[in-house]
């Protein structure tokens, strides 16, 4: 921390740097002029060139909005294997195998807790007369946790069945990197 505080996060970028920086965390389809307010810039057309560029290189889509004009949407497809290919090259087989476990475990933990055999089971336990306010409340934690769990399992699987493939395209790389990622966050 500075004299001044805290430090903008705007210091030290460029207007198209903030255009990238907002736009490639995009999480629903915005406008030029959201993502120009929000990268804090003056020129409409920076950030309009800078969305376009984004989207020839595949980073956004652009669809057409509601009111008829552009929208520019996340890449889901290219944020999915952006992450598989982190697993990859940051984890080994063992590592990714690990969490699997640990995650099932969790809902196996879940299941047992609520006596539920699926996550749409104990949703539907929701309307029960007998839960209190608290217990719903908890419930509708863990609905939350393991539908995040069940996304982050998906995504292990994918990495390791695609794991030999794509080391095999990292030159340098080897299966006994060393990692103290977190995976189950």
């Amino acid at each position: 921390m500075t004299d001044r505080g805290l430090e903008s996060w705007t210091d030290g970028l460029s207007a198209r740097e903030r255009v990238r920086e907002i736009a490639t965390t995009l999480t629903q389809p915005r406008s030029v002029e959201w993502v120009r307010e929000q990268a804090q810039i003056s020129s409409w057309q920076t950030a309009k060139d800078e969305l376009e560029m984004l989207v020839e290189f595949g980073q956004l889509h652009d669809i057409e909005g509601d009111d008829g004009n552009t929208k520019y949407a996340p890449n889901y497809q290219l944020r999915y294997f952006t992450e598989v290919t982190e697993l990859i090259n940051t984890h080994t087989r063992e590592e990714l195998r690990q969490e699997i476990a640990t995650i099932q475990s969790a809902i196996d933990e879940w299941k047992a807790e609520f006596d539920v055999e699926s996550r749409d089971a104990l949703e539907s336990t929701l309307s029960n007369e007998d839960l209190t306010a608290e217990a719903i409340q908890d419930r509708n934690r863990v609905l939350r946790q393991w539908e995040t769990y069940v996304d982050n399992k998906r995504l292990l699987k994918h990495a390791l069945e695609l794991y030999d493939d794509a080391r095999s395209l990292y030159p340098g790389q080897s299966d006994s990197s060393n990692s103290s990622h977190p995976l189950s966050q």
